[in-house]
């Protein structure tokens, strides 16, 4: 949900110093938000705030997701707000799919780091479980790998039994580097297949 991002600044890049504008934006934000949402995605795996952020601080794992490029859109990251021509989106009759679409894609460079690629969902087609929306699998998204943080204490059995049924991946282990900052594969754990029971 887009609410419930950690970024407060989501769909609220464009220079809003005009207090009616303001209004104007976090009302079509609230709009946006009960129909709409995001798959966030990183291009890469080896940095360890993403791991702490976003994976219980090292003792979760990573999902590859092949995503199609179709989906995919890319984050672009600015230092300084959009300056957009307010007085043309109001005689234009609202927000268009295109500048929604760069409101929903643009963030402040403080993000970079996370190299972030979003996928936008439609929330209807969510499933709903334990107070948390899921997005099924298929038309453009397939999980590939999945790796296992340096602090994970998972054991292949366990997330063997957590994929769904039919899936085959292949589990990878990672490690804090030894001459870097970074998160890299554990080579002295091999990569294994696992498939789904049942």
């Amino acid at each position: 949900l887009i609410k419930e991002l950690n970024d407060p600044f989501e769909l609220l890049a464009a220079n809003l110093s005009n207090r009616g504008d303001r209004q104007r934006f976090l009302k079509w934000k609230e709009e946006k938000s009960q129909n709409i949402g995001f798959l966030c995605f990183s291009k890469r795996k080896i940095n360890p705030l993403l791991w702490s952020h976003y994976a219980d601080k090292h003792r979760g794992v990573a999902l590859e997701i092949e995503v199609d490029d179709q989906l995919a859109v890319p984050v672009r990251y600015r230092r300084t707000r959009i300056k957009l021509d307010i007085h043309k989106i109001k005689s234009n009759v609202g927000f268009s799919e295109k500048l929604a679409e760069q409101l929903g894609s643009t963030k402040s460079n403080h993000w970079l780091y996370e190299e972030e690629v979003r996928v936008p969902i439609d929330l209807k087609d969510c499933q709903f479980e334990d107070g948390l929306l899921f997005e099924p699998m298929g038309n453009g998204l397939n999980i590939v790998s999945i790796t296992a943080g340096p602090l994970c204490e998972l054991g292949s059995n366990e997330i063997r039994n957590s994929l769904a049924k039919g899936n085959e991946i292949t589990l990878h282990y990672a490690r804090i580097a030894f001459r870097s900052f970074d998160v890299v594969s554990n080579k002295a754990k091999r990569s294994e297949r696992i498939k789904s029971i049942g």
